[in-house]
């Protein structure tokens, strides 16, 4: 019960944190504005709860002294595990939302060597900074936590009980909102990015000059979420089209040049 209550808190606290965290990033780095991160409407973000639950348990409950007498060897190993957890855990979880709900939580597809745009290289090394930021000097604030949750497990209890229940909701309600959004779209061939269908209504909002609260983007009448639904479609498949248009004729250009060069090739070869 201990362990559990634990995890549980970490669980919560990484995803709070993790919420704040991808708040901010969308607000002043990747949209320029205020967009609520995340499948749930509750600011939580569970791929970082579990991110940092697995931290501690890779930092507390694995002997990493029993792999090798090299201690530097040990931090190694422990830090690339880390690494490669975090992005099977990103990549576990970005892909049940494609292939289960043709839906986006987040995009690398621009990124160098992505992999089906749910992760690439960049981010897989961010996680490995941030495992052995959390190794040599994060762990014993959160060792601080776990003795907090042991010295009063019934208060925690209660809150952990309340946090599951509320989040259990969300999720819930969530999964709804989701089959919603794929019923409006009607293509099962297209996936859809959850961010940009928020940053679609706010921005719909904004023009009618309707006050919307950034936290619950979703938030319109039935006749109106599927206008906005449509909206997005369509706009959606404008994109594809033309990234589309946009790769043919990258792909005719060299296509042309490499005609240009044999015909110069063949040119030279006749002048001889």
């Amino acid at each position: 019960m201990e362990r559990f209550l634990i995890y549980c808190s970490l669980f919560f606290i990484g995803g709070v944190c993790g919420w704040v965290l991808e708040l901010f990033f969308r607000r002043f780095v990747s949209q320029k504005k205020w967009v609520n991160p995340g499948f749930l409407t509750g600011p939580l973000l569970p791929l970082y709860g579990f991110g940092l639950t697995g931290l501690y348990i890779f930092a507390n409950e694995i002997p990493w002294s029993l792999i090798s007498s090299n201690v530097a060897l040990d931090y190694f190993l422990e830090i690339l595990s880390i690494g490669v957890m975090m992005t099977l855990i990103e990549y576990i979880a970005g892909l049940i939302f494609i292939k289960g709900m043709h839906i986006k939580l987040w995009d690398y597809s621009k990124r160098p060597g992505n992999i089906q745009g749910i992760i690439c290289p960049l981010f897989s090394l961010i996680w490995t900074a941030a495992g052995a930021a959390y190794i040599f000097w994060i762990d014993p604030m959160f060792d601080a936590v776990a003795l907090f949750v042991a010295d009063h497990m019934l208060p925690i209890a209660l809150v952990v009980g309340i946090g599951i229940g509320l989040v259990s909701v969300d999720f819930g309600w969530s999964i709804g909102l989701a089959s919603k959004i794929r019923k409006a779209v009607s293509d099962a061939k297209l996936v859809v990015d959850w961010d940009k269908i928020k940053g679609s209504f706010q921005d719909h909002h904004k023009k009618a000059k309707e006050h919307v609260a950034w936290i619950f983007p979703f938030k319109a009448k039935g006749e109106d979420f599927s206008l906005l639904m449509n909206e997005y479609v369509n706009n959606l498949r404008l994109d594809i089209a033309e990234a589309q248009a946009t790769y043919n004729a990258k792909i005719e250009a060299r296509r042309l040049k490499r005609l240009e060069k044999k015909k110069e090739k063949e040119d030279k070869n006749e002048g001889k």
